[in-house]
């Protein structure tokens, strides 16, 4: 059985999973893409990486799933979890395109990661509230 991007997307979209999709993105392009390039090197196969190619997919990554804890605000009513949401997205990108430092980067994901999963605790609650509106 084959499923269509936008089958998956839109069912990634209904659960209320996009930050989490995009946020897991963001951590794959980035921890993922190091491990891989270690990997490799390990085995003795040399890789270059583009690393503007690279930064800049993280932080696309991370400003999405900011951005859907944002319109997160709309299923559950509280623009809370935004402000977390774009420090996290913010650091991330300072890390990337500024002064990179290690903890300012983990201090990024660590913002985004628990804003993504308030804002899914409040689209579940409103689910269940609101059980007939999406």
């Amino acid at each position: 059985m084959t499923v269509a991007p936008q089958q998956l997307w839109r069912a990634i979209e209904r659960r209320g999973l996009a930050g989490t999709a995009t946020l897991a993105l963001s951590i794959t392009a980035c921890y993922g893409t190091l491990a891989a390039v270690a990997a490799l090197s390990a085995l003795g196969v040399t890789l270059a990486v583009d690393t503007g190619v690279w930064a800049g997919a993280i932080v696309v990554f991370a400003a999405l799933s900011a951005l859907s804890v944002g319109l997160g605000a709309r299923t559950h009513g509280s623009p809370a979890p935004l402000a977390p949401a774009l420090t996290g997205a913010a650091l991330i990108g300072y890390a990337m395109f500024g002064h990179y430092d290690r903890v300012l980067e983990l201090a990024g994901f660590a913002l985004l990661a628990a804003a993504v999963f308030w804002d899914f605790r409040l689209r579940s609650r409103a689910k269940r509230e609101r059980p007939g509106r999406r």
